[in-house]
């Protein structure tokens, strides 16, 4: 009978110990808290182009030809708290587009469709309450091809911003853009990093949040800013605080031509590239939303901005960084 005790008591401590290796292994996966929100103490100030305080879109359809044009299906808005999950520790995302080896840089547009990434969009209108996720009647974003290669399209008719499923830390990230001939209020987009929070948090450039959370159009987050004039100033938007050291927009190829964006975050520090020339340097990357303590800004997710007018990225490739 002792023998049989002693034998039942080592196969529950077996047990006991698979079960708490199982629970560290999920717990390492998710890694520590993401992004907790927060009150910018400076940061880059404000785009002339990003001020307004309103969507002033909802124009009609855009009359152009769009090929391959995704309506969506309505879905749900994200409003809830900031995201308190940890970035994917996983491996990319194989619908992302392509297949990531242990270094180097892989695409994160598959050239077919949005794999690995969300469409969300704002207000149509003042009046009107924000579409949310993938949920896109006019077809605001869509895959066409252009010079001989897939590329997304994005209208701009309706803010919002096409949004990366993943969250990423250290990084490299290239992606070419270029302009399409649809205007309808400025050339203004970005490409956004370090984004966090609910969906439809902000709804401009500076520190203000939306009211409601919800009702605007962009993640929190910082951002390249793409408009004439201004390509590769870093601004915040949202409660995102900086130190920058450096602040010198470049000037885009011709519009014909397609434009190369690098921009490179690794140990808090981030380096914005135009056309192989560093336009801005920022490091010190801090979150204070309202109400909680300040917070590290590491990680987040990416968002190409829908925002007036129409823009075309391709090659949007990452490389994740040790």
């Amino acid at each position: 009978m002792g023998q049989v005790r002693t034998g039942v008591a080592r196969l529950i401590l077996g047990i006991f110990v698979l079960g708490c290796a199982s629970v560290r292994d999920v717990d390492d996966a998710r890694g520590g808290a993401g992004n907790a929100g927060a009150n910018a103490v400076g940061g880059g100030g404000t785009s002339a182009s990003e001020g307004g305080s309103s969507n002033a879109n909802g124009a009609g359809k855009a009359g152009s030809n769009i090929a391959g044009a995704d309506s969506g299906d309505a879905g749900e808005s994200n409003a809830g708290a900031p995201n308190a999950g940890a970035p994917n520790a996983g491996a990319p995302n194989a619908g992302a587009g392509g297949e990531s080896g242990s270094s180097g840089r892989y695409p994160l547009f598959n050239g077919v469709d949005f794999s690995g990434w969300d469409r969300y969009l704002g207000k149509p209108t003042d009046n009107d309450p924000a579409l949310g996720l993938d949920n896109d009647p006019r077809g605001v974003y869509s895959i066409v091809m252009l010079d001989g290669e897939p590329a997304i399209r994005i209208s701009g008719e309706i803010w919002g911003s096409l949004l990366s499923e993943r969250e990423f830390c250290d990084f490299r990230l290239h992606a070419q853009y270029r302009w399409g001939t649809l205007q309808y209020t400025y050339k203004d987009s970005g490409i956004m990093f370090l984004s966090g929070g609910p969906l439809g948090a902000v709804n401009a450039g500076g520190n203000p949040l939306s009211d409601p959370i919800g009702s605007g159009a962009f993640m929190v987050s910082a951002e390249f800013q793409i408009t004439p004039g201004d390509v590769g100033s870093l601004y915040n938007l949202g409660p995102v605080a900086f130190d920058q050291s450096l602040h010198s927009p470049g000037s885009e190829a011709d519009p014909s031509q397609w434009n190369d964006v690098d921009i490179t975050l690794q140990d808090d520090v981030a380096s914005l590239v135009l056309n192989g020339h560093e336009v801005s340097r920022a490091s010190g990357f801090v979150l204070n939303w309202p109400y909680e303590p300040a917070t590290a800004l590491r990680c987040g997710k990416l968002q190409l901005q829908s925002e007036g007018a129409e823009i075309f990225f391709r090659h949007v490739e990452i490389e994740e960084l040790p």
